[in-house]
Formats: C-alpha cells, sequence, structure tokens
C-alpha cells in the first residue's frame, strides 16, 4: 500500500505542476493576446481556442487534484455535518459512489475521444497544422480516471493526510 501511495504522491506533483503552468501559460497568452488586439489590431488566430482547451485542461486536473483531498463533491459537507458515528462509513460511500460515478464518466468519455479520432475532427488550426480533436480533448477521460484513482485511495488514507498541502 505504501507504494501505492507514493505512486499518488508523484501523480499530485505532476498534477500540480501542470495546473501551475497551464494557468501561467494561460495568464502570459491572454495577456500577449491583449497586447497585440491593442496595440496591433491583431491577434494569434489561434490562441483562442488553446486557450479555451487549456482552460478545460486545468479545470480537470483540478477536479482530480479536488479529489484527492476529498474536496469534490458537495456529498463531503453531508459527511460532516453527519453524527461523528457515521463518519467513516459515509466516507466509504462518498468514496466508492465517486469512484463509480467516475468509472461510467469515463468510459463514456473514452468513446467519446475514440469517436473524436475516428471521425478525424480538429480542435483547431496552428497555422497549417491541425491540432486533432481528440489529442485536444484527451484530459476527459483522463480527469474521471484519476478521480477515480483518488478516490479509491482516499478509502485507505490516514484522516491526518487527507487535507491540502
Amino acid at each position: 500500500m505504501r507504494l501505492m501511495f507514493k505512486i499518488e504522491d508523484y501523480i499530485v506533483r505532476a498534477e500540480k505542476s501542470l495546473v501551475v503552468g497551464l494557468i501561467f501559460a494561460m495568464v502570459a497568452f491572454s495577456f500577449m493576446q491583449v497586447l497585440l488586439r491593442i496595440f496591433f489590431h491583431s491577434g494569434v488566430v489561434w490562441l483562442d481556442p488553446l486557450l479555451r482547451h487549456m482552460v478545460l485542461w486545468a479545470g480537470l486536473i483540478g477536479a482530480a487534484l479536488a479529489a484527492r483531498y476529498s474536496q469534490h463533491f458537495a456529498l463531503e459537507a453531508f459527511v460532516k455535518l453527519a453524527p461523528v458515528s457515521l463518519h467513516r462509513p459515509l466516507e466509504i460511500f462518498v468514496g466508492l459512489f465517486t469512484a463509480a460515478a467516475s468509472g461510467l464518466l469515463f468510459y463514456a468519455s473514452y468513446k467519446f475521444i475514440r469517436d473524436e479520432f475516428g471521425a478525424g475532427s480538429i480542435a483547431f488550426y496552428i497555422d497549417r497544422l491541425g491540432v486533432p480533436g481528440g489529442w485536444a480533448e484527451i484530459i476527459i477521460p483522463a480527469a474521471f480516471a484519476l478521480i477515480a484513482y483518488h478516490a479509491l485511495m482516499g478509502l485507505f488514507r490516514p484522516k491526518e493526510e487527507k487535507t491540502w498541502a
């Protein structure tokens, strides 16, 4: 089990780094786009769709991080309001429910991504390079898999480790 927690710690560090990098890049690109529009009355055509996809990525990775720290659903408030004797059974229920819901959403999003690749859809163009829709949206099934993984790991995590680090 220790190995699984160590693997999860590495995943969480990667998630945090990715979210910070995405947010930094979004701020920088947005600022650059504003300056280009103000001073040159122009902008980078593909930057707006790229920023929209970056928001999707940052939001879904943030959701996976929230699941790691058991801060992901309103069900957590219900657990905290329940009598202390019911906390652990409700935490187990919430973890299993989250994992099951994430598993179903993973399956649906996997089919969506498979269809995106099959259809050859293009999310946006960078000059003549078309970014396939499947690659731009691959974060959707990945995030649901991470949410399910974090929820299941949370069933075995000691209580003191469930806070933001």
